[in-house]
């Protein structure tokens, strides 16, 4: 058992957004002139701190999927990344061989994972000046306990250690939905990390089959063809679309219909609650104003259209300068979270039902870099987008994968790429989350990830009141819409950690 005098948080998880936490709890911690004796214990599965499964792929082709003028670590610093990057050019050219990095960038992930680790170090030694203690724990937290004096004493393999408070930052459980593939080899639950699928599939001719066709799809085949990978790769995915491309520049846009004071307007005048439809006859509304023309929306309908054709249309969209559909989608980046807010729980629900494909193939594109690569492969045929398809099974040596139309494909291996896992009892990966959870120490909530106060995220118990725990990322899927975007994690850790350090004597 160790403990510390004074106030001891932990920090349990240390990727991109854990460091977002340690780095703003520092600066806060010495900007307030507190006096009281203060103990950090970081605990990360991973040797290194700070790039996490995103950031430290070991893939050179992964690429950020925001552009970098938003990927600064600090609040309110969104260019603090780029501005990095200016000072080191000599590196990044020998080791990536990039010239510049602006603010419309895509650069590689491994690159940010630089950035974050370099941050990381940097305020490790500001604490260690200002006398703040600090003990990192390569260790998974396995279960956790509160106490009669409400500290929180954390479980390891090898050892107890007590501390006041406590910050979740767990990052993306894997997927569980395919849980009868387990026990196969030739099943990959998660693409992450890169180096298992190449630990994984030696035969560079193999068939493989990537459930989903999102961004974390695309990720798990740029590690197989960069690695080269020759064999047949289906990305099988229930509406079968591939995301939208990124321009090279973001084009600003102004909104005039599909305003937040619009929407809370229309919420005073109708007396209720806000609902899905609404936003999306605003949304509606708003693309016709700016074409100024009648949309068939039943011909923008994508599910069903070839992907290579709805690809090449995408990168001309993209090379002149981007889609509407887009633009309006991306304009409400700093809205959508209180937008989200103003919708119920079974809202939230339906929202994910009935327009979440429509709105992540559009709101989470792709860089225009990557969407070369996919035609590429599109074109040769070596790659293709199969939908309506959501039954896997083992058959014989290889896997089955079947459509709603009857139609059967088969693989040699099958990596799973649906995204995390959304309710806390389904990230079975994270065992302290399931400990948690049968304690009582946290509650779910119905649209997924647990119950937290958003203006401090700190997180609710059932029956008790606050917990000692804080959290942040994906815990929050459903409170939170963008949790999956480092930049917003970046804001909700400057909450929590302006709450925590005024809860240090």
């Amino acid at each position: 058992m160790v403990n510390q005098r004074g106030t001891t948080i932990a920090i349990v998880g240390v990727g991109a957004s854990g460091v977002a936490c340690f780095t703003q709890l520092i600066s806060k911690y010495i900007i307030s002139g507190k006096t009281a004796p203060l103990a950090i214990w970081l605990f990360e599965k991973r040797e290194e701190l700070g790039p996490g499964l995103a950031y430290g792929t070991g893939q050179e082709g992964h690429l950020l999927n925001t552009r970098a003028g938003l990927m600064g670590i600090f609040p309110e610093e969104p260019l603090h990344f780029v501005q990095w990057a200016h000072r080191h050019r000599k590196m990044i050219e020998s080791r990536f061989g990039l010239h510049s990095i602006h603010p419309d960038a895509y650069p590689p992930r491994m690159l940010y994972g630089c950035y974050v680790q370099a941050m990381m170090k940097r305020y490790w030694r500001e604490a260690e000046h200002h006398g703040i203690t600090l003990r990192k724990k390569r260790s998974e937290v396995l279960a956790a306990e509160i106490g009669d004096n409400a500290q929180v004493t954390l479980h390891t393999r090898d050892g107890s250690y007590v501390a006041d408070f406590v910050i979740l930052a767990t990052g993306n459980p894997k997927s569980n939905n395919f849980r009868h593939l387990n026990k196969y080899p030739e099943y990959l639950a998660s693409p992450w990390p890169s180096a298992g699928i190449l630990s994984t599939i030696h035969d560079k001719y193999a068939s493989i089959g990537i459930v989903g066709s999102s961004l974390t799809a695309i990720d798990a085949m740029i590690t197989l063809v960069e690695n080269g990978h020759r064999g047949p790769i289906s990305f099988f995915s229930s509406e079968g679309l591939l995301p939208r491309v990124q321009p090279p520049v973001e084009r600003h846009y102004e909104r005039s219909v599909f305003t937040l004071s619009a929407i809370r307007r229309f919420i005073r005048k109708q007396q209720r609650a806000l609902r899905v439809k609404d936003l999306i006859r605003l949304f509606r509304a708003e693309v016709e104003q700016y074409l100024e023309r009648r949309v068939n929306w039943a011909a923008e309908v994508r599910t069903g259209k070839a992907p290579l054709e709805l690809l090449n249309a995408d990168i001309r969209d993209a090379l002149s300068g981007g889609s509407v559909f887009q633009d309006v989608l991306y304009s409400l980046r700093y809205e959508a979270d209180t937008i989200w807010n103003l919708l119920p729980m079974e809202q939230q629900q339906l929202f994910a039902k009935w327009i979440g494909t429509e709105f992540d193939i559009n709101r989470h594109a792709i860089p225009l870099k990557n969407a070369f690569k996919l035609k590429r492969l599109l074109e040769r045929q070596q790659l293709r987008v199969i939908g309506n398809s959501s039954d896997v099974r083992r058959d014989g040596n290889g896997f089955l994968l079947k459509t709603d139309d009857g139609q059967a494909y088969c693989t040699d291996f099958v990596i799973n790429a649906t995204g995390p896992a959304v309710a806390i009892r389904q990230m079975d990966d994270i065992p302290l989350l399931q400990q948690l959870l049968a304690s009582g120490y946290i509650e779910e909530y119905g649209a997924g990830g647990l119950v937290a106060d958003l203006h401090t995220m700190r997180v609710s118990r059932p029956t008790a009141g606050p917990a000692p725990f804080y959290a942040i990322g994906h815990l929050l899927v459903g409170l939170q819409h963008d949790v999956n975007s480092l930049w917003f994690n970046v804001a909700q850790a400057d909450k929590l950690t302006a709450h925590l350090v005024q809860r240090i004597p």
